[in-house]
């Protein structure tokens, strides 16, 4: 049962009695009644006791939770409707420590509670969270509410702070199949680099240590320089996936979002297995066998919007959202 609630808007914040703090206030009542009939002193000295005690509660609350910064962020990749493995980061800033403390997270219609025993001053501590987001994207300007009965279980002060930094969630990710065009393979890209043994690929400097027998002598005198040739090697096969952003290509969002999922889906399949991956975007275009491709790709297919024109023809040999297809109860 509240008794008082005030809540300054300008410091998200929000002070009410407990049921202790409740039956607390009406012995004060009481005993200040019983002191003003009867003019004994020690009632009155009682009486002023336990209003100090109720006053300096809520001083020591408003301390506790007066200099706060929370940051939110991810431990590995999150994806859209799973759950995810978070941190929760609570620092102190100013001199009083943070005591007895609770932190809800509200996400949709959930609200996730942890229990903070203490975070001493100008200190920071981290506690694990899970929590699903429903849908891909960056996720910014979160709020949580931190709230503590400290130090006598009387008041209970809460407050909402702003969560700093920014998520990226990723799309939704289901076991899939590829449609091979032919058993050739035509979804691939073969690229060449230097440092094999096939065919002329480049000339360039010669270093020191390097084997002389490499360097080419007539090119060498004519340039004043000592050059080696770099002969081309064959390497990597790169699946490469399209992904069209424009509305005509598309019935409606939905749609979208799915095809999203479907080539999110095919990268991290091709990803896992081993081999390169490459995603073509309209604007945007990379390549490798790295994590770090795939988790920049990733972020791409996260943030994505649909963009006006007619539908872009896709490269030559690129997989498509229509070539990808969920495994029978993938979703």
């Amino acid at each position: 049962m509240n008794l008082v609630e005030v809540r300054f808007r300008k410091h998200h914040r929000a002070e009410r009695l407990t049921r202790s703090g409740l039956l607390f206030f009406l012995a004060i009542i009481g005993i200040g009644a019983v002191a003003i009939n009867s003019g004994n002193n020690l009632l009155y000295l009682i009486f002023s006791a336990l209003l100090s005690a109720l006053i300096f509660s809520g001083l020591l609350s408003v301390a506790n939770l007066r200099h706060l910064e929370i940051l939110l962020d991810t431990v590995g990749e999150a994806y859209a409707g799973r759950p995810a493995l978070l941190v929760v980061r609570i620092r102190t800033t100013g001199s009083f420590p943070l005591f007895f403390a609770r932190i809800s997270v509200r996400t949709g219609g959930d609200t996730i509670s942890l229990s903070v025993p203490f975070v001493g001053a100008r200190s920071a501590v981290e506690l694990p969270l899970t929590l699903t987001l429903p849908t891909r994207g960056r996720v910014t300007g979160l709020w949580v509410e931190i709230a503590s009965t400290f130090p006598f279980g009387i008041v209970e002060m809460s407050r909402e702070v702003a969560v700093g930094g920014e998520l990226i969630v990723y799309p939704q990710v289901h076991p899939i199949l590829l449609q091979q065009q032919d058993e050739q393979g035509e979804h691939r890209l073969e690229r060449a680099r230097a440092g094999g043994d096939g065919d002329f690929f480049s000339l360039r400097r010669y270093h020191a240590g390097e084997d002389s027998r490499r360097i080419d002598w007539k090119v060498s005198a004519r340039r004043g320089d000592p050059y080696v040739v770099e002969q081309e090697a064959r390497y990597q096969q790169e699946t490469l996936f399209y992904l069209d952003t424009a509305r005509g290509a598309w019935s409606d969002s939905q749609a979208f979002e799915l095809g999203i999922s479907k080539i999110a889906s095919g990268l991290t399949s091709v990803f896992e297995s081993g081999e390169a991956i490459a995603l073509a975007i309209p604007g945007s275009f990379l390549n490798g066998r790295e994590r770090r491709v795939w988790q920049y790709a990733m972020e791409l297919l996260a943030l994505v919007e649909l963009t006006e024109g007619p539908p872009h023809p896709g490269p030559l040999h690129s997989f498509t959202h229509e070539a990808i297809s969920f495994v029978s109860g993938a979703r």
